[in-house]
């Protein structure tokens, strides 16, 4: 099945990958013993084994040996949305509004299931923000704005999901949009980010997703 999309030596590694996966394990056998198990030549193992890392499917730790990581779709989209964002910054704003509709749809299924302690921290970091663009010098608050973000997420069981919110971050700061902007454009944003989390406190979800929308719109005011 899986030749349909890899090549022969990269699909006879990624079964006995998903087949360790299924079983619970992490732990791969050293490469000699994979070698002789995958009836595969150790040069061509070795660089099977590091495309898979490259699309964080595997990892090499220190003194643990060949590891398989827990899924994360964000790798392998990554790669492809960074060339593509390199190439043309149009796609940049393509995956942008990809990620709008991704979080407006999800939005109420994962704030729904947030806990107290998870607000509370959503208001911390609309706090630490706001010291920031309070400060001499003023500080851009780009990690609270993408913790901000994640964290309402992150209690939403979906795979995909995650992975597209993550590659955002990862394409917003390779092209700059975490560098300065005007102090009253940061005001604004932290302002929507309060209005939001409040409503989410509130439990009034519809409301809190209506803020959300507008303020999505403010990026393409930069």
């Amino acid at each position: 099945m899986l030749e349909k999309y890899f090549s022969k030596n990269q699909s006879k590694l990624l079964e006995y990958i998903i087949a360790a996966k299924k079983e619970g394990r992490t732990d791969l056998p050293s490469i000699q013993e994979l070698s002789e198990k995958l009836e595969m030549s150790v040069p061509t193992l070795r660089e099977q084994i590091e495309a898979l890392k490259v699309l964080g499917i595997l990892e090499a730790r220190p003194r643990h040996g060949l590891q398989i990581k827990p899924f994360n779709f964000s790798e392998g989209l990554k790669q492809n949305a960074i060339v593509a964002v390199c190439v043309d910054m149009k796609y940049f704003f393509q995956f942008s509004d990809f990620r709008d509709r991704v979080e407006m749809e999800w939005f109420i299924p994962a704030v729904e299931n947030l806990l107290d302690s998870d607000i509370n921290q959503l208001f911390n970091f609309i706090e630490s923000a706001k010291e920031k663009l309070k400060g001499n010098p003023i500080q851009i608050p780009h990690n609270e704005h993408k913790e901000l973000h994640l964290s309402i997420y992150s209690r939403l069981d979906n795979l995909f999901v995650i992975g597209v919110l993550n590659t955002y971050w990862d394409l917003y700061e390779l092209v700059g949009m975490n560098l300065y902007t005007d102090l009253d454009y940061q005001n604004e944003v932290w302002s929507y980010h309060e209005k939001i989390v409040q409503k989410i406190k509130q439990r009034d979800y519809v409301k809190s997703r209506e803020l959300l929308n507008d303020h999505m719109k403010l990026i393409y005011k930069r």
